[in-house]
């Protein structure tokens, strides 16, 4: 058993360091990381002296216990990894081969000390800052070493005395030769080969994140440039600044975009300009000979560790989100980011505005919705008024001036969302019908609190209906009160808003409501996700339905095989629904294709898809993008489904390239969902445009028994049948 444990630290350690490598371009590829440790290989002195470094600091960090031998990140030892080819690069070749071990255990020092120092500046940066420490424990010890090599001599005219395991270079134009310079100096080999390396592991991994250092080395030309700034030889600090302020700003902490770019680019700019303010302070050193000489201090890796902090926690400090929209979804590769967005949080939400949920069940008619007719203008512009009616139209049974008699009078009210109450009005007598109080404009009314700076705001209520007291703390779908008629209301209705601050007649904040269906005039149902709900729109909530996953057949473990037909070929294929360590559900079929999925608040989402498209899998991911549950009721619905669902790998790269300049490509997924006493049936439309011209058009129907699952489904392209699927019954 110890030794199984052994070497599941040992392999987590070998996987620690190429993670290391890739943490010096902001990402989390192994792969990537392989490539560069390579190509910090062609200086072998350099190469070695940062992997020697490295693994002194993940088996420190490991011993002391700032982390476990399980961990396979190495990301705290990245700046230990940096630091280690500096010293490679800048210590002299002659002083190694005097005292190779001296020069070992020099690197062991500074390695541990790098680590320490990056441990203490994570903790403060990621404390109060919510930011990582990136490479400014590499900067300070890089400004003490240089300290010391200046002090010792070894940098009278910066020799660049190491072996190459490639010399010479193309012939390249001076900006593609400094691009690629500039790429190579991020891992302390200042020589176009090892840029253009790096610079290909870059366009494998992520094109975007190629683009993007592109663009920051052409701003940093074009201000060297109109600086009239001059180019030395050997390392390139303003380069290699300017291309990782660009990619991390561009692609990592935002997402990518035409604002996260035009942000990044002037955030590049400023780091050209510290650059600029950086060099033209001299410092003396009193060197080895005890001559007195002008040392020009390298800017190391200072510019981007100042630019990148103050912009990225100044766009947190934004009361409302907005574009740049932040990467906080812990994707570290441009294009995977962008398809997470769009896949987990596009679909569901609208940028910067919040949802909550219906405050009452049952129908109701919205009388005045957002900017409305009446009272909701101004800073009251975003409310509802919600009111009942029946099927002819009519508010109340009865007689019409008495309250009881009206269909909303006395209904619950609930919470549309977890929070504390902070503030209750009670003891406002209800009007009479036709009356209103002018003098307690808001009745009785509750306020919650949500954090965030978000109120939910109830008024109207009924006298003496209200029982929860300040600070009580109400989860979702919890009985506030019932509706009433107090306040600036002649007749019986609901007036719900969310707002920005506690108080009754705070202002009002833009929201939606999730999860409601919606009447249209034909007495058809549409689920709408989330949503505005206008003035005279008949609206109910969607129950939800806690078994829906049983119901589709998608337990832990559960296996089906289908028989499928796909033009002229048969095939059988079994479908094993499984929950990874993370929580994330998926269904893995044997034709090599992944559907990840999830099922919140009684409604099925098809999240995203891997492997091969020739499946039943891929078909029932397509024709099935979100299922709403009502029983005994159909239900219309529109929905944009997974890229990863609707397009190829290869044309899905190809999008997310495009992506954050224009919208190439999208589709819409049109369903009817009905439901009986044991099946439940989809029928789906997916139709694609590219550029805002109709492509294709996908059809089918799957068809869901509430006891075995899938039952069978049909895939048609523009009318032809392509995948027809059964369920094969167990014998």
């Amino acid at each position: 058993m110890r030794l199984g444990n052994f070497f599941k630290g040992f392999g987590a350690i070998v996987l620690a360091i190429p993670h290391s490598y890739a943490s010096i371009l902001f990402s989390d590829s192994v792969l990537l990381g392989l490539m560069l440790l390579l190509v910090s290989m062609l200086s072998p002195v350099v190469g070695v002296s940062g992997l020697v470094s490295l693994i002194v600091a993940i088996v420190v960090s490991r011993c002391v216990g700032f982390e476990s031998w399980e961990s396979r990140s190495g990301i705290a030892s990245f700046n230990s990894l940096v630091i280690g080819m500096a010293v490679g690069y800048y210590y002299p070749m002659l002083m190694i081969a005097k005292a190779p071990l001296f020069y070992l255990g020099f690197l062991g020092l500074i390695s541990v000390s790098t680590l320490l120092l990056y441990l203490i500046i994570s903790y403060i940066s990621n404390t109060y800052f919510r930011m990582p420490a990136m490479s400014l424990p590499f900067s300070i010890v890089a400004l003490l070493l240089w300290y010391y090599f200046a002090r010792q001599g070894y940098l009278s005219n910066y020799p660049f005395d190491k072996l190459l395991l490639i010399n010479g270079a193309p012939e390249l134009p001076e900006f593609w030769r400094l691009f690629f310079v500039s790429l190579g100096s991020i891992f302390f080999t200042p020589e176009v080969i090892a840029g253009i390396l790096v610079g290909l592991a870059l366009i494998i991994i992520t094109r975007i994140g190629f683009i993007l250092a592109l663009l920051g080395w052409s701003i940093s030309y074009l201000m060297m440039m109109l600086m009239g700034s001059s180019v030395g030889t050997g390392m390139f600090y303003p380069g290699f600044n300017g291309i990782l302020i660009m990619l991390a700003i561009g692609g990592i902490f935002l997402l990518p975009g035409k604002s996260s770019w035009l942000v990044a680019t002037v955030a590049t700019a400023l780091g050209y300009l510290l650059i600029a303010m950086l060099n033209t302070t001299y410092f003396h050193f009193n060197s080895f000979t005890g001559l007195y000489s002008p040392l020009s201090v390298p800017v190391f890796a200072f510019p981007l560790n100042i630019v990148i902090p103050l912009v990225i926690f100044a766009l947190r400090l934004r009361i409302r989100v907005g574009k740049p929209l932040m990467n906080d979804l812990g994707v570290f590769n441009p294009e995977r980011a962008l398809q997470v967005y769009q896949e987990r949080h596009k679909r569901f939400s609208s940028l910067g505005i919040p949802q909550f949920a219906l405050p009452l069940q049952g129908e109701w008619l919205i009388t005045q919705g957002h900017n409305g007719d009446v009272t909701h203008k101004l800073d009251w512009a975003y409310a509802w008024d919600f009111e009942m009616q029946d099927t002819k139209g009519n508010r109340f049974a009865g007689d019409e001036n008495s309250l009881i008699d009206y269909l909303a009078f006395g209904k619950p009210v609930n919470a549309t969302a977890a929070g504390y109450v902070v503030t209750v009005m009670d003891g406002v007598n209800d009007n009479p019908v036709g009356q209103i109080n002018t003098r307690e404009n808001w009745g009785n009314y509750i306020c919650l609190s949500h954090g965030f700076g978000l109120y939910s705001f109830y008024a109207h209520l009924k006298n003496g209906s209200l029982k929860a007291k300040i600070g009580d703390y109400l989860n979702k779908g919890d009985r506030l009160g019932q509706l009433g008629n107090s306040g600036r209301s002649a007749i019986p209705h609901l007036h719900f808003q969310i707002q920005l601050g506690a108080e009754a007649g705070s202002k009002t904040r833009l929201s939606h409501l999730v999860n409601y269906k919606l009447e249209h005039e034909d007495g058809s149902l549409e689920f709408i996700g989330s949503g505005i709900p206008k003035s005279g729109q008949t609206i109910s909530a969607l129950i939800s339905e806690p078994h829906l996953q049983n119901m589709m057949g998608l337990q832990n473990q559960s296996s089906y095989s289908f028989e499928v037909s796909m033009g002229k070929r048969n095939y059988s294929e079994t479908w094993t629904v499984d929950l990874d360590l993370w929580g994330n559900w998926q269904i893995i079929s044997s034709r090599g294709s992944r559907l990840g999925f999830s099922v919140y608040n009684g409604i099925y989402n098809a999240l995203s898809l891997s492997g091969t498209r020739r499946s039943a899998l891929s078909a029932f991911a397509l024709l099935i993008s979100r299922l709403p549950y009502s029983e005994k009721q159909e239900l219309l619905l529109c929905d944009e489904p997974a890229l990863s669902v609707i397009t190829s790998p290869l044309f899905r790269h190809l999008i997310l390239l495009i992506s954050p300049i224009a919208n190439v490509l999208s589709a819409c997924t049109r369903s009817t969902v009905n439901a009986s006493r044991e099946s439940i049936e989809v029928n789906s439309r997916v139709s694609y445009r590219l550029l805002g011209i109709k492509l294709r058009e996908d059809s089918g129907k799957v068809v869901l028994n509430k006891y075995e699952g899938v039952r069978e489904l049909t895939l048609a392209r523009n009318g032809k049948s392509r995948l027809s699927a059964k369920l094969k019954l167990q014998s």
